[in-house]
Parts: C-alpha cells; structure tokens; sequence
C-alpha cells in the first residue's frame, strides 16, 4: 500500500476559498476514480496555512493510472488551475510513503 500525500501552501487571506477548492478537488477525484482523499490542516502547531491531500494506493502502478485518468480530464486539469489565486507559488510538493 502506498499513502500519497500532497502539500500546499495557502494565501492566508484566502483560506477559506482554499479550503472549499481542496474539497471540491478530493471530491472530484472520488468520482472520477473511486479514490478516497482526505483534506487536513494543522491541528495547532505548524503553518496554519498549509493543507493537504492524502490518498491511498495499491500500489505506485496504481497510482499512475489514475493521475493518467485525471491529468487528461479538463475539469481536473481547471480546478488545478485555481491553485494560481489560492496557493503560494512553488510550495506543492509530494510525498509517497510504503507500508513496511
């Protein structure tokens, strides 16, 4: 099982705006591909402006196949697109964690 887990940075002014886009994201991708993705932020310490999606997979494979999917779709590909106006530039990064 791989845990992919994507991080972003927000415009504190806009952080409300940027938690229903993130929501409105982890939704579509559900529809899309039937995988569940959780939205968090910081309970407390850390950057009170920092989201992310979490997702699970069987397998890096797995997971491919499904960015495939959604990096062909255009209603993906125009909600990625908002990150301009909520997010801070170059603060996306993506981690990916195995079960051991």
């Amino acid at each position: 099982m791989i845990t992919i887990i994507r991080t972003a940075d927000v415009n504190g002014s806009k952080l409300a705006a940027a938690l229903g886009w993130a929501h409105e994201i982890a939704s579509y991708v559900k529809s899309k591909t039937g995988i569940e993705v959780k939205v968090q932020m910081p309970s407390g310490h850390g950057n009170p402006f920092r989201i992310r999606w979490v997702s699970q997979a069987e397998s890096l494979a797995a997971h491919e196949q499904a960015m495939k999917k959604l990096m062909s779709d255009p209603k993906y590909m125009e909600l990625g697109a908002k990150a301009m106006d909520l997010c801070w530039p170059r603060t996306f990064s993506d981690e990916y964690w195995a079960d051991v």
